[in-house]
């Protein structure tokens, strides 16, 4: 759906309407804030576009000249907003990213409108006015009819779920005046004109009036409240981008790069679940964590460009392609070629990173793991996975309690986003733990896929469990054969006697966000 957006108080760009337009199909409560928000100002919409136009391109964009007066509010937000310390920050962090630029956009905009009072009464939108007196004008087929319901569509009042309000009856005796003006005019051209034109007056007086009303204090401290929460809502997103492997821009390098489209997507499943909300936060820390110790061992990870491809990453196009955005006969073609994904971009190579063995991650799924444990343990599931989707290993996570609940696989060069949250929501509360059948399934993988060969078994549970001799002399003579290892990760720090009996390794964690030492050497596995 295309959404027609006036100008309020900048030059908006195509490419910035593009993106927003793309966001706001993406997500619903984008789409509510653009088309019930018009139920306190008629211009909210348009006020959201251009916040993002700040965040997205030009956080200093061109004004309007001349500019209409009854944007006189949404100029004293703006500049407002350009004064408040953090600004800068939120710029910089959504500059040319679109999905970070939209999701600050969304909860800036929720938390003014909230916050912004109404005006009393409310006013209509002036242009209106003016266009329809151009149309009287210049154009003989627009009857005084439509004149007249337009103008009552123009102060129509509606509620937040977009339906009608009953009309007070100052405005039933205006809706009366002004239909028997209308029918009584003679003359098209003079009268009708000389009442749109007193209207539209009204109206912009009304909308000044308005803003001359706003406490500058009042709207400072809004606004400080409304930043803070874009910041805190950043945060959070990245949280489950980290929790995915994904960073906020196009990655580079890499087997695949994940469109923003798709990042949108997921982002969306996350934000609409509480457990995956809980483990995004979780994982972000130890993502954190992890990636402080690997940066200091680090190689570089860009290479030099290669070759040109098609594709949609705006932080590689060719300078013919970005021309195009500069005119506007040529930007539909652009919009075209960006849906199609098909716009001309450079190809570039990273270093390749040596390949180590498979993950084979067993998650316990027991009655005893419920709750905050399952969290913990899902979160150290997402950051190994991030670890095998970055070092191109393979990853299988099997999920136990009793016996084996579910596996899922997650190849090297092809790692489904949306199939690993659904891993990571995955829960069967069987009651007790037996390791066995768990060990079991990641021997026979590894025994019988040449895919596994030497893969790491890492064990994620909180609980004791006795295992049998017979099991482990078994267990010894297939890691000997298979040349594979098995470490224990121990949520809580009970049962770690069992588990020595046949990990190489255990990491006890008592407190996933605290335990650093712990933490940084497990992700170094």
């Amino acid at each position: 759906m295309l959404y027609d957006f006036e100008p309020l108080v900048y030059r908006v760009a195509s490419i910035s309407k593009l993106f927003w337009q793309e966001y706001i199909n993406y997500f619903e409560d984008a789409r509510t804030m653009v088309r019930v928000r018009t139920s306190k100002l008629f211009a909210f919409p348009s006020f959201t576009l251009e916040v993002f136009h700040r965040l997205y391109y030009e956080s200093e964009p061109e004004q309007l000249d001349p500019l209409p007066p009854e944007s006189a509010w949404a100029l004293l937000l703006h500049q407002e907003f350009q004064q408040l310390i953090g600004c800068d920050e939120l710029v910089e962090q959504c500059q040319g990213n679109q999905l970070a630029a939209g999701l600050a956009t969304v909860e800036y905009c929720r938390q003014v409108y909230e916050r912004l009072p109404p005006p009393m009464p409310r006013f209509p939108n002036p242009q209106q006015y003016r266009d329809l007196i151009r149309q009287l004008k210049h154009d003989p087929e627009v009857t005084p009819s439509q004149a007249f319901a337009r103008i009552l569509n123009s102060t129509q009042t509606t509620s937040p779920t977009g339906l009608p309000l009953p009309k007070t009856r100052q405005q039933q005796e205006r809706s009366l005046w002004l239909r028997q003006l209308i029918e009584n005019s003679s003359d098209r051209s003079a009268q009708l004109i000389q009442l749109l034109q007193q209207e539209g007056k009204q109206a912009v007086w009304q909308a000044q009036q308005y803003a001359e009303s706003l406490d500058e204090t009042q709207v400072r401290q809004m606004l400080r409240a409304a930043l803070n929460a874009a910041h805190e809502k950043l945060s959070e997103a990245s949280g489950w981008l980290e929790m995915l492997g994904l960073s906020w821009g196009n990655e580079m390098g890499g087997e695949r790069s994940v469109s923003p489209a798709e990042k949108m997507v997921l982002a969306q499943k996350i934000a609409g679940n509480a457990k995956l909300k809980q483990i995004a936060v979780v994982a972000g820390r130890l993502q954190q964590i992890a990636e402080r110790k690997r940066r200091s061992q680090a190689l570089n990870a860009f290479g030099e460009i290669t070759t040109v491809e098609l594709g949609d990453n705006l932080s590689r196009l060719l300078p013919t392609e970005l021309q195009k955005l500069s005119t506007s006969d040529l930007f539909p073609l652009f919009a075209l070629s960006y849906y199609d994904r098909s716009l001309l971009q450079y190809k570039t190579r990273g270093k390749e990173k040596q390949c180590k063995g498979p993950l084979v991650v067993c998650l316990d799924s027991s009655g005893s793991m419920d709750g905050l444990p399952d969290i913990w343990a899902k979160a150290v599931t997402a950051v190994l996975g991030q670890i095998a989707r970055r070092e191109r290993r393979h990853l299988r996570v099997i999920h136990f309690a009793t016996r084996v609940c579910r596996v899922d696989d997650f190849p090297p060069h092809h790692h489904d986003f949306s199939r690993l949250l659904e891993s990571m929501l995955a829960f069967y509360n069987g009651g007790g733990t037996a390791w066995e059948p768990a060990l079991l399934s990641a021997i026979e993988c590894i025994e019988q896929q040449q895919q596994f060969k030497q893969a790491d078994v890492v064990m994620v549970t909180d609980g004791k469990c006795d295992v049998k001799r017979e099991f482990l002399e078994q267990l010894k003579v297939k890691q000997q054969q298979l040349e594979f290892s098995i470490y224990g990760v121990l949520i809580g720090g009970a049962g770690s006697r069992q588990m020595k009996q046949f990990c190489d390794r255990i990491w006890v964690v008592k407190d996933l966000v605290s335990d650093e030492i712990a933490i940084e050497k497990l992700f170094l596995l």
